[in-house]
């Protein structure tokens, strides 16, 4: 199976890339020598610096999990999760070069062999949005093997923001609600024909997340349309494009996410 990549992510099943050996060795020779260590849900996390200032972050990570079983209604990861965060971008790099080579640059990872998934991040202003971001993908890819490239950085778009604000407060909401005033419908089918996350640029992840929105909150339909996709996917099945799971459930998907956007009021 090839690598993908995105803006934040990179994750592969392949054992030429160190992952699935080197991996759990080096994980454990390491443990000890992080000056912060801490627990949240699944998640367990080595830092080079205090956490002390981070508790609403780990309370939001040891909630993530049944965050995503409860609105998509996924199994419970099969892993515990390793994240990894950095003081300073430099020591994050010098570290991923040593461990990962192979790895291309970006400013969060989520890596994933054969051993346990890990999240890499180091001490930014968007820290607590890419630490969000990542641990999505991880907790999706603990429960849910070859995923859709569009549905899965949609999903992650999704819960990357705090809990209180991913119905009305992403920063995507005014710009979806402005284009679907404008006749903008972005094509799903197009979205899922992406295979290289290099092709997605942000009006992409826009797109992915203005889908993934209609589909949890569009209504019961189109709730049960990606909770039913996402079942067939974690019991290892093909179910095909979404596209054609919404065609065969609700009329007219396009015009069903235009109302979505033209009803929907926020509130909150």
């Amino acid at each position: 199976m090839m690598p993908s990549f995105s803006r934040r992510t990179f994750f592969t099943h392949s054992s030429a890339l160190l992952l699935s050996a080197a991996a759990p060795a080096w994980l454990r020779a390491t443990e000890a020598a992080w000056p912060a260590e801490r627990d949240a849900g699944v998640f367990r996390c080595h830092a080079d610096f205090s956490l002390a200032e981070y508790d609403d972050l780990f309370t939001e990570l040891g909630r993530l999990e049944d965050d995503l079983r409860e609105a998509l209604e996924v199994g419970a990861a099969r892993e515990e999760i390793h994240l990894f965060l950095f003081e300073r971008r430099a020591t994050y790099q010098a570290y991923l070069q040593q461990y990962f080579p192979k790895v291309p640059a970006r400013k969060a990872l989520y890596i994933k062999g054969r051993g346990p998934g890990m999240v890499f991040a180091y001490r930014s202003n968007e820290l607590e949005v890419d630490v969000r971001h990542e641990s999505t993908h991880a907790l999706l890819h603990a429960t849910i093997q070859n995923i859709p490239l569009w549905l899965d950085e949609g999903l992650a778009e999704y819960f990357e923001v705090p809990a209180s604000e991913r119905i009305a407060k992403n920063p995507y909401v005014s710009g979806v609600r402005w284009n679907v005033r404008l006749g903008y419908i972005p094509n799903l089918v197009e979205l899922e024909a992406l295979r290289d996350l290099n092709e997605m640029g942000r009006n992409e992840y826009r797109d992915a997340w203005a889908w993934v929105h209609f589909l949890l909150h569009g209504g019961k339909e189109s709730q049960e349309v990606l909770r039913s996709y996402l079942r067939q996917l974690a019991a290892g099945q093909e179910p095909g494009p979404l596209s054609e799971h919404l065609k065969r459930n609700i009329d007219d998907p396009d015009n069903a996410y235009a109302m979505h956007y033209r009803r929907w009021r926020v509130t909150s």
